[in-house]
């Protein structure tokens, strides 16, 4: 399945709409992994006719979503697993806690998020033979694509959710991408790391439900 990714930037040439089209033929499915303003994930959904599941990012609240918390026509998915077309989809947004505000949180507080999803991820496991094929976040795992500002620093709790669940996919966004190192492999775990800032296409394996 093709699928659109998208993080923290606004596409400004996406604006133009046979650009779009042209750049996304066969895309079947958005994913928005936070940072991102309500109008262009509605842009997004409504030019290409195709569901979108985001998270928030950790500046949705000021700045992007101030009165509406949800994008019209576009689901949010944080803390929550769903079911596309053979894909079994999750979401964690938010970032690690570096002030106070809404969508920080500690590892013990994400921590509590994950097991909010524990219930549907049995579930997936009994009914399907695993827990989750993606799992869409803003930040990302602890000593992966993160830095060293606690603004921008991973959470370990995304380490320990790859290695018990075992997603095929970990998607985020939140830092700037190395563009050697935009999909990590290397790193012990089964998962495919991408780091969506602000873009990629990508074809993704149906699973079978």
């Amino acid at each position: 399945m093709r699928v659109l990714t998208v993080s923290d930037k606004v596409e400004k040439p996406f604006f133009k709409e046979n650009l779009l089209r042209e750049k996304c033929q066969g895309v079947r499915l958005i994913l928005a992994c936070g940072d991102l303003p309500s109008y262009y994930l509605e842009y997004l959904l409504n030019s290409l006719n195709v569901p979108l599941y985001y998270v928030p990012g950790n500046h949705d609240e000021q700045a992007y979503l101030p009165k509406e918390p949800f994008a019209q026509g576009c689901k949010n998915i944080d803390e929550s697993v769903i079911a596309f077309e053979g894909l079994l989809i999750g979401g964690l947004g938010g970032a690690f806690r570096y002030r106070d505000g809404k969508y920080l949180y500690t590892e013990k507080q994400m921590q509590r998020k994950v097991r909010r999803m524990i219930p549907r991820m049995a579930l997936n496991k009994i009914k399907y033979k695993r827990y989750l094929d993606i799992l869409i976040t803003h930040a990302p795992p602890f000593g992966i694509h993160d830095e060293q500002t606690m603004a921008h620093r991973g959470f370990k709790e995304f380490l320990k959710f790859m290695k018990r669940y075992r997603p095929a996919y970990l998607i985020h966004g939140h830092t700037v991408p190395d563009a050697e190192n935009e999909i990590a492999t290397n790193h012990g775990l089964s998962t495919r790391i991408i780091n969506t800032n602000n873009f990629r296409i990508l074809d993704i394996e149906h699973g079978s439900i």
